[in-house]
């Protein structure tokens, strides 16, 4: 035996324990960014992910936390993309806001299941406000870091939160919106040109 564990199937126990996890994180985006938060029960999961119900728990405490899981991993997928474009753009700071909005914008309105889970079943459980509180923060951080806000734990920080709120709660309306949903496009123009007032007007 080695340090996976037993094999079966050809697969060790820790690669068949990684495929079930996975299973469960793709139901949990396809299951609460369609039916949503409220309808969505483990059962559904489980059923869609093709595991018992004690399989699921020794993969995720609640179904909060698999919630959690599932939004944490968007957030983090959609800092992968966004960064690396605003880097990209450097020496040129409108381009750089351009860039990360489109990108943010962009990246979630092509998967609505993100958008959805992201900017609307986060909120809905209810206990996990405080998660989602601490992920516009980390994006506020981004944007005072690649703006150069000065003073970022004062007004540069309540800026950069202020920012960060405008484009979640733009997003918000965007999931909200019955299908077919609106082109991005104008909301990406009329937070660009926020940003731009906020950072560069004087």
């Amino acid at each position: 035996m080695g340090h996976g564990g037993r094999v079966y199937g050809g697969r060790s126990e820790d690669e068949r324990r990684a495929d079930r996890r996975q299973r469960l994180l793709d139901a949990g985006l396809d299951l609460f960014g369609t039916e949503g938060w409220s309808g969505t029960t483990i059962e559904k999961l489980c059923t869609h992910a093709s595991v018992a119900t004690r399989s699921l728990y020794e993969e995720f405490a609640s179904r909060e936390a698999l919630l959690l899981a599932v939004y944490e991993a968007i957030v983090n997928d959609v800092l992968a993309e966004v960064v690396p474009r605003v880097i990209g753009g450097r020496g040129d700071a409108r381009r750089q806001v351009r860039l990360g909005i489109q990108g943010y914008v962009d990246y979630l309105t092509a998967d609505p299941r993100k958008a959805a889970i992201a900017h609307r079943e986060i909120r809905v459980a209810g206990t996990l406000e405080s998660a989602r509180h601490a992920s516009v923060s980390r994006f506020a951080r981004v944007i005072a870091h690649q703006a150069q806000l000065p003073n970022p734990e004062g007004r540069g920080r309540i800026l950069a939160l202020a920012l960060a709120g405008a484009v979640n709660e733009v997003m918000v309306s965007w999931v909200a919106h019955a299908d077919p949903r609106p082109d991005p496009g104008p909301m990406i123009e009329v937070l660009v040109e926020l940003f731009e007032k906020a950072l560069f007007d004087d």
